[in-house]
């Protein structure tokens, strides 16, 4: 397992980014936004991850047009980032590049390989995500 993402972490390090701008790093902020317009805190929440780290990304995101940023229409003291057009292109792209990658990769494993593949990496990351990481409270999140 440890072998595999320290070849994973290798491989992200080594593949071309699909904008030069962006810090690896920031694109599950994008990912997140598919699901509809979220607040920092929320964002953040839903990445496990540190509310300024995320408001950061959202700051580099939104400067390269990636993000727009408005008020929030329940909290106008609050932002609320959405996925810019130029974002969802972007994704759009990436999308599209990882599958061709996962094709390649797997070309000569049959499709009950494949299946029973997706199921065991599912149930290893529900379990991880079970034992590890807690939802945040909404205090923490705010």
């Amino acid at each position: 397992m440890i072998r595999n993402l320290k070849t994973m972490q290798a491989v992200r390090q080594s593949m071309p980014r699909p904008h030069p701008a962006v810090d690896p790093l920031s694109y599950p902020v994008l990912f997140t936004l598919c699901g509809g317009p979220s607040r920092v805190g929320d964002l953040a929440a839903d990445l496990h991850s540190d509310i300024s780290t995320v408001s950061r990304q959202a700051s580099s995101l939104a400067a390269h047009g990636l993000v727009d940023k408005g008020a929030d229409p329940d909290d106008g003291r609050a932002q609320l980032l959405r996925l810019s057009p130029a974002g969802q292109e972007l994704l759009d792209r990436v999308r599209v590049e990882r599958a061709r990658m996962f094709a390649e990769l797997l070309h000569d494993w049959d499709d009950d390989d494949v299946a029973r593949f997706t199921t065991y990496l599912d149930r290893l990351s529900d379990a991880l995500r079970d034992r590890h990481l807690s939802p945040l409270t909404s205090e923490e999140s705010s």
